[in-house]
């Protein structure tokens, strides 16, 4: 259940701060040691994490905000993916690519929830235990002689539309999807880099290629050629618009190839997009159960999946045109959070 918290700030600024701010819509809150500062505007992330030390939390408005390469182990949170049709709250979007390049020796996690980006991330230097939740991702890749250790994707989207993989492994890279829609995942090394994957909606061109030593649980398997090759391990998935022989490599037979779209309330016969719910009929629900006995796919496991950032959420913000004769400038601020 959710409830909104409003409240309004009495602020004092100086007179010549008063119209920066008034034209400002977008906000960043940088939490350090107890301590809150308010960086304003589309450049409100850059300088808030520049001013950042490991550990710190960024909280991000609603809007677009230019990205920025992060080199700290810090937590970023916006608004959420998606337009959230129930509280009018719009997305955070990261606009422009950016680099994920936190020094290996640095103490502490990257955690990223509630962003949507549509450009290329690359990950440099070894990144360990980062988390994403709930964030759209397109193109999610390396460089050089980099990796990913033990990182967690909760509840995202990973949707790359150019026929190019939406998330690559490097080699000694591994990655857990947990209810997560993934288009062309992509293992860079067939011994070293593995996914796995727990209630996931999968799309991959040709199941003979791409994917090594990776292992899928209640998921569904999008695609239209090629056998899952024999160092993967599958159960209760099911393939649609696969090739009728996908698992014949699977030895195990608790899982079901070559089951039609009209498994979805919606059908959908193609690439997963940004808007695609892939909900399973009633019928489907009850056929298609998972090893845990709930249904296959993203709404089944111990986490359905749900787009909407489980953080405090900025809505509103409001600054008043100009301050009051005494200097104080009005800021009304709304927050969706959780009970």
């Amino acid at each position: 259940m959710k409830r909104l918290l409003t409240f309004a700030l009495t602020l004092l600024f100086g007179l010549g701060a008063t119209h920066l701010f008034a034209q400002s819509s977008m906000l960043a809150t940088l939490s350090h040691d107890g301590e809150i500062t308010t960086f304003y505007g589309a450049t409100a992330l850059k300088e808030a994490h520049n001013a950042a030390t490991a550990g710190d939390v960024i909280n991000l408005s609603s809007g677009s905000f230019v990205a920025v390469d992060i080199t700290k182990p810090l937590t970023i949170r916006g608004a959420g993916m998606t337009l959230n049709e129930i509280t009018q709250t719009e997305p955070t979007v990261i606009t422009g690519n950016f680099d994920i390049n936190i020094p290996n020796d640095a103490t502490g996690r990257l955690t990223l929830e509630g962003l949507y980006h549509n450009h290329t991330i690359i990950y440099r230097n070894t990144l360990t235990n980062a988390t994403f939740i709930k964030c759209r991702f397109k193109e999610f890749t390396f460089s050089g002689s980099t990796s990913l250790k033990n990182a967690t994707f909760i509840h995202c989207r990973l949707i790359n539309t150019s026929s190019s993989s939406s998330i690559t492994l490097n080699t000694n890279s591994s990655a857990s999807m947990v209810n997560c829609i993934v288009m062309f995942p992509y293992c860079w090394s067939s011994s070293t880099s593995n996914f796995e994957f727990q209630n996931c909606i999968v799309y991959n061109p040709d199941w003979r290629y791409n994917i090594f030593s990776s292992s899928f649980r209640n998921c569904i398997l999008l695609g239209n050629s090629g056998t899952m090759l024999s160092s993967n391990m599958a159960y209760n998935c099911i393939g649609i618009d696969t090739a009728a022989d996908v698992f014949k490599n699977i030895p195990n037979s608790t899982n079901k190839s070559a089951v039609g779209w009209d498994v979805f309330t919606t059908t959908k016969d193609g690439w997963p997009d940004d808007n695609t719910d892939y909900i399973l009929t009633e019928t489907a629900k009850t056929t298609y159960k998972g090893t845990d006995g709930t249904e296959v796919g993203i709404y089944g496991g111990n986490l359905p999946y749900d787009p909407t950032p489980s953080n405090p959420q900025i809505t509103k913000f409001n600054v008043a045109s100009k301050s009051t004769a005494d200097g104080k400038l009005s800021v009304d601020i709304t927050v969706n959070g959780a009970e």
